[in-house]
């Protein structure tokens, strides 16, 4: 029994394949696809030092608007501009209201009374060559108060106090020099003297500051040579009142 057992296995053997056969038809799985890792891989590329950056890209659209930030700090004063032009004239503005009446002022001094307005002045429109005489004017230019006499060229004076008188004169051309005194009530108190040779003018003069009592005299008296006389008016006298005195 024991060596039939082989036998009676091999002509079981078809008998048990057909059930697993039938089965294998019912469950048949897809083809598988072939695994390509190892036959179709290519060669390996070359990295490249750096990068190449591709094209840049559409712009995207607008964001919503941020909200408004607050106001800065205010800046520095800056410097000083240039002066400008000179604009034009403006219109003249209207007419003010009239202002109040001010304080009164003080009391003014006194006017100059008519016996203290004191001045002369007279020239000389002729030749004159009367030695040791008064000189005698020709014209009276001014003559306020009337104090100067024209007739003898001499001055009075209307009250007592201090005067300035002045005198210039020019040498005739045919005399050498010339003297010229300016008398106070007949006392000689200066003196002018020109000299120059024949053909020849020369002019000369001289001042005083004189104090006079009411009625005094002054005036010119002609010394040695001649005084020249035109239109020019080169020979003159002056005086005036200063101040009145007591």
């Amino acid at each position: 029994m024991a060596q039939n057992r082989p036998f009676l296995f091999f002509w079981l053997l078809p008998f048990l394949a057909v059930p697993f056969c039938l089965c294998q038809d019912e469950h048949v799985e897809p083809p598988q696809q072939p695994d390509c890792s190892s036959c179709c891989r290519g060669e390996y590329g070359y990295r490249l030092p750096h990068s190449i950056p591709g094209p840049p890209g559409l712009p995207g659209p607008p964001g919503i608007p941020g909200n408004h930030g607050n106001n800065g700090n205010n800046g520095g004063t800056g410097q000083e501009g240039v002066k400008g032009e000179r604009g034009d004239k403006g219109d003249m503005g209207p007419r003010g209201e009239r202002g109040n009446v001010g304080v009164k002022g003080e009391k003014g001094y006194p006017g100059i009374p008519p016996e203290l307005q004191v001045a002369f002045m007279a020239s000389m429109a002729t030749h004159f060559s009367n030695i040791n005489s008064g000189i005698i004017f020709s014209s009276v230019e001014t003559n306020v108060g009337n104090f100067f006499d024209v007739m003898t060229g001499r001055f009075a004076a209307p009250v007592t106090g201090v005067y300035f008188f002045t005198f210039h004169m020019l040498k005739h051309e045919e005399v050498d020099d010339v003297y010229v005194y300016l008398m106070h009530n007949g006392n000689s108190i200066v003196s002018m003297y020109s000299y120059e040779a024949k053909g020849k003018q020369d002019t000369a003069g001289n001042s005083a500051v004189l104090k006079l009592a009411k009625q005094d005299e002054v005036w010119l008296r002609m010394g040695t040579g001649a005084l020249h006389g035109d239109h020019q008016r080169y020979c003159t006298f002056s005086g005036f009142l200063l101040f009145e005195t007591k």
